[in-house]
C-alpha cells in the first residue's frame, strides 16, 4: 500500500500541477471536490489492494502448507531409513556385545557404503565410547564417558530409559563441519526362551553430515522459496531446540505443521522469503519500477556486504594462517613500511609490540634488530651494516643470512621480493640445529684428534717392542754379548771374570726386556681405556657395590703412585680417618688411579693430594694439585669422551683423552658423581663423591 500511496501522491501532484494554469479549478469547491474524489479514489483503491493481496497471501500461505507437506514426507523417510540403520546395527551389537574394533568398523563400513551423507559411527559400552568408525582422526574420542557431560548425559539417559532414539543438531564437529548425532538404545540379547533382554549395553551413535542431509531431504530448495524454521521437541514436550533457521520467525504469523518421529516431536514454520509479501504481483507500472528499483538497491547492497564479508574472512583467515606459523613472518609494501607480522616475529627479537605497528618503516626494525645481534658494534659499525641491508633490499636482491642474537639464538633470515615490490620475510630459529652442529663438528674434531693422538700412543710402544725383539732376536749383536765372544777367545778368562761378562750379558738384556714390559704395559692400559669406554657406552660395564673400607681403596692406589710422584720431586699426601663406603672397590680404585696419575702427570712442581672426608650421607674422595690448573673455555669438556685440552702439557704427557669420561660413567653407576673445580696457573681439585651406604643412594 505504501508503494501505491506514493504512486497516488505523484499523479496527484501532475494533475495539481496541471490545474495550476486553470483558474476556475482555484475555487474551494474545486479543491474540495478534488480532495473527496482523492479520498474515495484512494480508500477504494486501498479496499481492491486489500482484497487482491488478502486473495495473493492465502494462495501463497496454502502454497507453503504444500511445500511443508512434501518436505515433512521427505524427512520421514530420510530418518526412517536412518533409524533403521541404527536399530539394525543396535540389534547386532545386542547379539554380539564383545565385538571388536576390527568386526565394529567392517559393519559400520557397509552401513557408511549405502549413505553418503553418514560422517562416523561409534558405540559406547556402559556410556563410554570403545568403538568407532572411521579410527584415523577420531581416536581422541575413544575413552569419552557420557556421563561426564552435563549437555549430553541427560538426553543419552533418557534414550537407555524410554528405549528411543534421539536426534540432536546441528553441532559442531571436530572435523570443522557440522554433523546431526542420531543415538538409539544397545539391548543385550537373551536367549532363544526370551530373546529380547531390558538389559542396556550402552548407545550407538552415527554422525550425518548436517548440509548432505538438508540436501538430501530437500530444505535448501525449500528454503529457497521459503524462510524455514524447524523445531525439535526436548524430553518434557517443550519446542526449545532450533534444528534449522532463526526462531524469530515464529512472530511472523508462519504456516506450520507438526510431526512425529521414532526420535521424538518435531515442528516445522514457513513464511514466505523475507516475510510474507505485503503486496501482490499485479501492481501499477510505477509500483513495480519502484519495488523492481529497490530490489535492485537491495541486491546491490547484500553483494557489498557478502563482499565486505568475505574480505574479513579472508584477512581473519591470513592472520589466524601466519599467527600458527612456528616461525617469525612479517611482510612489507613496496615503500618498505609494515604491513603485519606475527606474534613469533616479536617473540624472537623481543621487540616491543609499539615498534610492529603497522606503517613503521623497515629501517626502524632494522635497527632494532641489529641492537639485537650478538657481535657489539659501535655506532658505526651499526650504520653501516644498516647501510649495506638498505642497500641490498633497495636492489631487490633476495637475502638469506644467519642472525646471532645476544640471548644465544640463531635466526635464519630469508627475505624475497613480492611482484608489487614489497618484501615477505620469515625468521626461522635454528639455534638448536647450530648448536647441534657445532657439537657434531666439535665431537668430529675430537674424534679427528683422538685418532691422531692413538695412532701416535699406540705407535710409540709398539716401536720399542719391536725394536726390543729384533735386538733379542740376534743377540750376538749385543755389546755385551760381543765383548764375551771376544774374551772367550783369548783362552786366558778365569771363572770369576766369565760370571763378570755374564752379568753384563744378563744385565743388558734384562734392560732391554724392561723396557719391552713397560712399552707393553703402556700399550696394554690404552687398550683397556678403549675397552672400558666401549663397555661403559653400551652399559656392558659391571659394576658391583657394596659396603668397603675406604683404607682398601685409597692405600692401593698411593702404594702404586707414590714412586712416580717422587720421581717427579713431588710432595704426595694421603688424609683419611678410618670409615667404610658403598662402592665398587675395584672401580673406584681405577677412578683415584686415573685423577692421581693425572695429577702427577701434569704437575711439575709442588704437591699432589687425596683427601677423603665423610658425612653423615656421603663420602667425599679429593684428589687435589698445584698443576697449571685447566681454563675456564675447557672445564665443561674435560668429561667429554676423546676431549683433550690443547696445550704444550697435554701433547707432552699424552692419553687418549678417556679416562675422565670413564671415571664419570664409573661414578655415576655407583650412585655417585664426579666434579672438578681449578684455577688455571693455581691447579685444580676433583671430587669423587660416594653414598655412605645403600641406604644413602
Amino acid at each position: 500500500m505504501g508503494h501505491f500511496a506514493i504512486a497516488l501522491e505523484t499523479s496527484l501532484t501532475s494533475v495539481l500541477r496541471y490545474l495550476r494554469f486553470r483558474p476556475i479549478l482555484r475555487s474551494l469547491a474545486n479543491w474540495a471536490a478534488l480532495g473527496l474524489a482523492t479520498v474515495i479514489i484512494a480508500l477504494v483503491a486501498h479496499r481492491l489492494d486489500r482484497l487482491a493481496y488478502a486473495n495473493h497471501l492465502q494462495k501463497v500461505r496454502s502454497e507453503a502448507s504444500a511445500s511443508l507437506l512434501d518436505l515433512r514426507e521427505r524427512m520421514e523417510v530420510v530418518i526412517d531409513s536412518q533409524s533403521l540403520v541404527l536399530r539394525e546395527l543396535a540389534t547386532f551389537i545386542g547379539e554380539k556385545p564383545d565385538i571388536t574394533q576390527l568386526e565394529f568398523s567392517r559393519r559400520a563400513e557397509k552401513i557408511r557404503g549405502v549413505d553418503g551423507a553418514m560422517i562416523s559411527i561409534a558405540a559406547a559400552r556402559d556410556l563410554v565410547v570403545s568403538l568407532i568408525y572411521p579410527l584415523a582422526g577420531n581416536e581422541g574420542v575413544l575413552g569419552f564417558d557420557y556421563r561426564t557431560s552435563a549437555e549430553q548425559y541427560p538426553i543419552v539417559r533418557n534414550v537407555i530409559e524410554t528405549d528411543r532414539e534421539a536426534i540432536i543438531g546441528p553441532v559442531n564437529l571436530i572435523q570443522g563441519q557440522q554433523g546431526i548425532v542420531l543415538r538409539a538404545p544397545v539391548y543385550l540379547s537373551g536367549d532363544a526362551a526370551s530373546p529380547i533382554t531390558l538389559d542396556p549395553w550402552g548407545i550407538v551413535s552415527v554422525v550425518l553430515d548436517y548440509q548432505a542431509f538438508m540436501e538430501e531431504v530437500g530444505i535448501p530448495d525449500t528454503a529457497a522459496s521459503y524462510d524455514l524454521l524447524i523445531e525439535v521437541a526436548d524430553v518434557s514436550g517443550e519446542y526449545n531446540t532450533v534444528f534449522f533457521g532463526d526462531a524469530a520467525l515464529k512472530d511472523e504469523n508462519p504456516v506450520t505443521l507438526d510431526f512425529a518421529f521414532p526420535a521424538g516431536l518435531w515442528r516445522l514454520y514457513a513464511s514466505g522469503k523475507g516475510g510474507w509479501l505485503q503486496q501482490a504481483p499485479a501492481q501499477l507500472r510505477e509500483r513495480l519500477i519502484m519495488a523492481l528499483a529497490a530490489a535492485a538497491l537491495l541486491t546491490v547492497l547484500v553483494v557489498v556486504l557478502r563482499l565486505a564479508e568475505s574480505r574479513k574472512r579472508a584477512e581473519a583467515l591470513l592472520h589466524n594462517g601466519i599467527e600458527a606459523l612456528n616461525d617469525g613472518f612479517v611482510m612489507y609494501d613496496a615503500e618498505d613500511r609494515l604491513i603485519l607480522s606475527n606474534e613469533k616475529y616479536r617473540e624472537l627479537y623481543n621487540f616491543p609490540r609499539s615498534l610492529l605497528r603497522p606503517g613503521t618503516p623497515f629501517s626502524e626494525i632494522l635497527k632494532g634488530g641489529i641492537l639485537r645481534e650478538a657481535h657489539k658494534l659501535d655506532p658505526e659499525g651499526q650504520a653501516e651494516i644498516m647501510e649495506h641491508r638498505l642497500r641490498s633490499r633497495r636492489a631487490g636482491k633476495a637475502m638469506d643470512f644467519e642472525q646471532h642474537l645476544l640471548n644465544g639464538h640463531v635466526i635464519k633470515v630469508s627475505d624475497r621480493r613480492l611482484p608489487d615490490g614489497g618484501y615477505v620475510g620469515l625468521r626461522v630459529d635454528i639455534s638448536e640445529l647450530s648448536h647441534a652442529k657445532a657439537a657434531a663438528e666439535a665431537a668430529d674434531k675430537a674424534k679427528t684428534d683422538f685418532m691422531g693422538v692413538l695412532s701416535h700412543e699406540l705407535r710409540t710402544p709398539l716401536t720399542v717392542i719391536l725394536g726390543v725383539a729384533r735386538l733379542a732376536n740376534t743377540p750376538r749383536l749385543l755389546k755385551s754379548s760381543k765383548t764375551l765372544t771376544a774374551a772367550l777367545g783369548a783362552d786366558d778368562l778365569s771363572s770369576p771374570q766369565v760370571r763378570v761378562l755374564l752379568d753384563d750379558v744378563f744385565e743388558q738384556i734384562a734392560g732391554l726386556t724392561a723396557r719391552m714390559v713397560k712399552s707393553g704395559d703402556h700399550l696394554l692400559h690404552l687398550i683397556n681405556e678403549m675397552l672400558d669406554y666401549a663397555k661403559a657406552e653400551s652399559g656392558a660395564l659391571s659394576v658391583q657395590t657394596e659396603v668397603c673400607a675406604i683404607a682398601d681403596i685409597v692405600d692401593p692406589v698411593a702404594e702404586q703412585l707414590i714412586t712416580l710422584s717422587q720421581e717427579k720431586g713431588l710432595t704426595f699426601d694421603v688424609v683419611y680417618a678410618p670409615g667404610t663406603v658403598f662402592a665398587d672397590a675395584d672401580r673406584t680404585r681405577q677412578i683415584l688411579f686415573n685423577l692421581v696419575g693425572n695429577a702427577i702427570k701434569f704437575t711439575q712442581t709442588g704437591f699432589v693430594r687425596i683427601i677423603v672426608t665423610t658425612s653423615p650421607v656421603t663420602v667425599d674422595f679429593e684428589v687435589q694439585d698445584s698443576g697449571p690448573g685447566i681454563p675456564a673455555a675447557e672445564i665443561d669438556h674435560i668429561f667429554d669422551a676423546f676431549y683433550q685440552i690443547d696445550s704444550t702439557a697435554t701433547r707432552r704427557v699424552g692419553g687418549t683423552g678417556l679416562g675422565l669420561a670413564i671415571s664419570r660413567n664409573l661414578a655415576e653407576r655407583q650412585g655417585g658423581t664426579l666434579t672438578v673445580a681449578s684455577i688455571a696457573g693455581e691447579g685444580s681439585r676433583f671430587r669423587l663423591t660416594l653414598p655412605i651406604s645403600s641406604q644413602a643412594q
